[in-house]
């Protein structure tokens, strides 16, 4: 069974992926694919749900800043909603709260684009 669970709403303008589960060196591939899959189909406006996130590593943020890369390379981004509080600290103690825009829910932050 896979620790990493990715579901993916393109029915509007905005890819909505919600992410459960471990984000770690076994499981980022994953998550690095479902934003490749994305970016490739032009899908380069991104919100990434991370409320049921309880770990995320070194890998998962390596896939998070590539995808986000790519897609501002491409006139998108990826922003970030529902950010549980273990996450946040992640986040935070590597000092990546200014690189992505955060948001309180899904919504929110898909009307931001």
């Amino acid at each position: 069974m896979s620790k990493l669970s990715i579901e993916t709403d393109n029915t509007q303008s905005v890819s909505v992926m919600k992410v459960k589960g471990r984000i770690d060196s076994e499981t980022a591939p994953e998550l690095d694919n479902a934003f490749s899959k994305l970016l490739r189909s032009n899908r380069n406006k991104i919100v990434l749900n991370l409320q049921h996130v309880d770990f995320l590593s070194s890998a998962g943020l390596r896939a998070m800043v590539k995808a986000l890369k790519d897609a501002q390379s491409s006139g998108g981004d990826v922003r970030l909603a529902s950010v549980s509080e273990p996450i946040e600290t992640v986040l935070r103690t590597v000092g990546m709260m200014q690189m992505f825009k955060r948001f309180s829910t899904t919504e929110e932050a898909a009307a931001g684009f």
